[in-house]
């Protein structure tokens, strides 16, 4: 984001994170606010020292502002070959023995920028699956797996894509798999990934995913979340669609994992009612 403001290449980027020494502001990475949040403050801080940029090569090559363009990392006067680097321009700001600070600017090409939307920015999101059920043995078989979503504006549609599918598969496995056990006196007894299952490559269907871009008014790049879409919706789908396959038998369920031994005990206790 910052090199598309400053239009310069992504490798010219240094990219700090994870550090509350050099950003106390910072209060999690939760509740999806990460792209709104620090995404918006990098908006705002590059948009700064893009335009303070150009404001300080206008008076140093003596120049509107207006017939300016910032291009490859260099400020430019439209149309001509006249320009300074931003490098050059963060020098002139730098101030040194003889020179002054170019006038009306304060020192250094820097800002900082913080974004404290006045709400969340709510993502929204759809699943709807189809599911084979064996009454016989209880395994549940996902047919198609079907995904549309809202995560406002995507800056990486790969990375929105990867995010709604693995959170589906978290869904997935906790409708299907997960379940903490414990034992008569407390103590768990699902202690590793041996006792407590989790869904494998060869449980999960091909999800099909509809991204729909509606950017958010309430912050400047006009994200939303992208990590609730695929996971909030994917338990519901899956049970409500093993509950309508086992209509006939007048199962509800209303607690999950849907184990195939649980299926099996569902049905059985209908049929014997």
């Amino acid at each position: 984001m910052a090199a598309d403001i400053l239009d310069v290449t992504r490798d010219t980027v240094t990219v700090v994170s994870a550090d509350t020494g050099l950003f106390p502001e910072g209060i999690g990475t939760i509740g999806s606010r990460i792209a709104v949040r620090a995404g918006s403050s990098v908006h705002i801080a590059a948009t700064r020292v893009r335009e303070k940029a150009i404001k300080t090569a206008a008076e140093m090559m003596e120049a509107a502002e207006a017939d300016l363009v910032l291009e490859d990392g260099r400020v430019r006067v439209a149309g001509t070959d006249r320009s300074l680097a931003l490098g050059e321009i963060a020098l002139s700001l730098a101030g040194f023995v003889g020179a002054r600070v170019p006038a009306g600017q304060e020192p250094g090409l820097a800002a900082t920028g913080y974004f404290d939307g006045p709400s969340m920015a709510f993502a929204n999101g759809t699943n709807v699956c189809e599911v084979e059920v064996d009454v016989a043995t209880g395994a549940i078989k996902i047919l198609r797996y079907v995904v549309a979503h809202d995560c406002g504006r995507m800056i990486n549609p790969m990375l929105v894509d990867g995010q709604i599918r693995g959170g589906v598969v978290h869904g997935l496995s906790n409708a299907l798999f997960e379940r903490m056990v414990y034992g008569a006196d407390g103590q768990p007894l699902t202690m590793n990934y041996a006792e407590y299952l989790l869904a494998a490559a060869t449980e999960m269907p091909n999800i099909e995913i509809e991204h729909i871009e509606c950017p958010s008014p309430i912050n400047p790049i006009g994200v939303k979340g992208a990590g609730e879409g695929g996971t909030i919706p994917a338990i519901a789908c899956v049970i409500s669609a093993v509950e309508d396959a086992l209509a006939p038998f007048g199962v509800v369920v209303n607690d999950y994992p849907l184990t195939p031994a649980r299926v099996v005990e569902m049905v059985l206790n209908r049929i014997w009612l």
